[in-house]
């Protein structure tokens, strides 16, 4: 992990400069003695730093006006993970929450998620985009200023990963914001917004080494931006963004990827009870402290029902197994335990999950449907974002079956491509991929199998449009089993609106109404038109 006693120190000066540089006012003429203008703030290496442990905090410490469950902490996770077939919400069908998994017809752009996603995201641009603005003026190092740099071009890559996979093309801004709604830029198209992201992550794998010393892990590496190169790559040719000869890229990357050290763990469920943090399989994650605010937020959003309550209630069994999905897993296969809870002890007693059990909070069984994540769950964590278990976002399973589906996508199924799905399937004790498939059945193969390895990691939505006709039928299978499985007391086996045939519009989320109003240059996506963005 990043130097804890450093990055608290680091966050302490960089959020003072930042808010400052944020100000614009040009009627003030006196400057207190205390000012600290952005020219003055960034003079030496010390302040690089700060500025960027800024950057790296937006993922999951946000500021005033926004909240820890505006980003990663929650909101975002909810708009990758709740469309697929893996899990669902408890809530009713109509809930802010649960309209994102069952497709709700009164979805729109005026969802909350939406917004403060969209928000975050650029916050997290602008505190990038303040280093790679200023911290090239800095004298200091050079290599230290280069690999400050490239960091937050990383960094920026990863903010307009995430909004180019929900929204499609978006306004690229590439300098510091400076004043509010002085400088609105119009959508970039889709394939633009790539190749921004292709170049940011380009330039940082150019500079940014193989690893980092112990004490500073969590940095971004050689491997974490060929990584996310290769996954931008192959996102943008399978959504129409690129180009065919981009899956040729995205085999260029994620060999050099192959060849830094990386390893499949053989315990998959350590990845993510914080445990084996500093694992060869993963490539990059996103440090978390046990600390009220500054930790990892989904704890409380993830964990069960129990008597006595873990969280307060409304917090509680947020995300659980869809049944089908849940039941569909290889008898064998080492992931299932590993991705749901289903035994703890709570206040020194043993609690169990089971389909058959009625009871919702007795001390020995949680939950009125499927089991909860085990993943990221820290259930000694305080609320409010607290959890201590770091949030792995790119790792080496991933690149392996993202290598695959290239190659797939390029030439069909190769025995090179198996070679790397079965290196996944044979760590988690399931028999090799069947041999012998067409180019689409290999494809939609690797879908389900990225379902299974690489369940509530943040893929979920942008896997789902990659594949989008197989990915939405598993959706409306699950649709289709709603009167036979949402019966009490499991009331929420699987969704509870079918929304079949799920419309083509939500190959993209709608542009948020709130950032029409605010910059007139929006327009808005396919099929959401709402009279607000043009």
């Amino acid at each position: 992990m990043m130097n804890r006693t450093r990055l608290t120190t680091c966050l302490t000066a960089a959020f003072a400069a930042l808010a400052v540089a944020g100000c614009s006012d040009k009627n003030l003429t006196e400057v207190p003695a205390a000012f600290v203008s952005p020219q003055n703030f960034y003079k030496n290496e010390g302040d690089a730093q700060a500025a960027l442990t800024a950057a790296y905090a937006s993922f999951m410490d946000e500021q005033s006006p926004l909240g820890n469950a505006d980003y990663v902490g929650r909101n975002l996770w909810m708009l990758v993970e709740y469309p697929t077939e893996v899990a669902t919400s408890r809530l009713s069908a109509a809930n802010e929450r649960s309209m994102i998994g069952d497709f709700h017809p009164q979805f729109s752009s005026s969802h909350a998620y939406l917004q403060s996603v969209w928000e975050a995201a650029y916050f997290g641009i602008n505190r990038a985009n303040t280093v790679i603005g200023h911290v090239p003026q800095i004298t200091m190092d050079a290599t230290k200023r280069d690999q400050i740099v490239a960091q937050a071009k990383f960094l920026r890559a990863v903010h307009y990963y995430w909004l180019a996979g929900l929204f499609g093309g978006v306004p690229l801004k590439l300098t510091e914001t400076t004043t509010i709604g002085g400088d609105n830029l119009a959508r970039a198209t889709a394939a633009e917004t790539w190749a921004q992201i292709e170049k940011d992550l380009t330039e940082a794998a150019a500079v940014l080494p193989a690893s980092w010393p112990s004490s500073e892990f969590g940095r971004v590496t050689k491997g974490a931006a060929l990584t996310l190169l290769g996954k931008a790559y192959l996102q943008a040719a399978a959504t129409g963004a690129g180009s065919s000869g981009d899956y040729q890229n995205v085999v260029n990357a994620l060999k050099q990827v192959l060849a830094l050290g990386y390893a499949l763990d053989p315990n998959y469920a350590s990845l993510f009870d914080g445990t084996n943090e500093q694992s060869k399989e993963i490539i990059w994650s996103l440090q978390a402290v046990r600390l009220a605010g500054a930790g990892n937020y989904l704890d409380q959003w993830f964990a069960p029902i129990t008597s006595s309550p873990l969280y307060a209630a409304g917090a509680q069994n947020q995300v659980q197994a869809e049944r089908p999905f849940y039941d569909s897993y290889n008898a064998s296969d080492k992931r299932k335990d590993g991705t749901w809870l289903t035994n703890f002890k709570n206040a020194g007693k043993a609690v169990t999950w089971s389909w058959t059990n009625t009871s919702v909070t007795s001390a020995s069984n949680y939950g009125s449907t499927g089991p909860v994540p085990r993943k990221f769950l820290d259930l000694a964590a305080p609320i409010n974002g607290g959890g201590g278990i770091d949030f792995t976002v790119l790792r080496y399973a991933d690149a392996l079956l993202s290598l695959a589906e290239a190659i797939d996508g390029a030439t069909g199924p190769t025995s090179e491509a198996y070679g790397y799905v079965n290196q996944v399937r044979a760590r988690a004790g399931v028999p090799n991929l069947t041999a012998g498939l067409s180019q689409q059945a290999f494809k939609d193969s690797l879908y389900v199998e990225r379902r299974f390895e690489l369940a509530l990691e943040l893929h979920g939505v942008f896997d789902m449009r990659r594949d989008w006709s197989f990915a939405k039928s598993r959706v409306e299978a699950g649709m289709a089993q709603i009167s036979a499985l949402n019966k009490s007391p499991y009331t929420s086996s699987v969704e509870k609106l079918n929304a079949a045939p799920i419309a083509d519009k939500w190959k993209l989320y709608p542009i948020p109404q709130n950032a029409c109003q605010l910059n007139p240059l929006l327009t808005q996506n396919p099929g959401w038109e709402d009279g607000i963005c043009k």
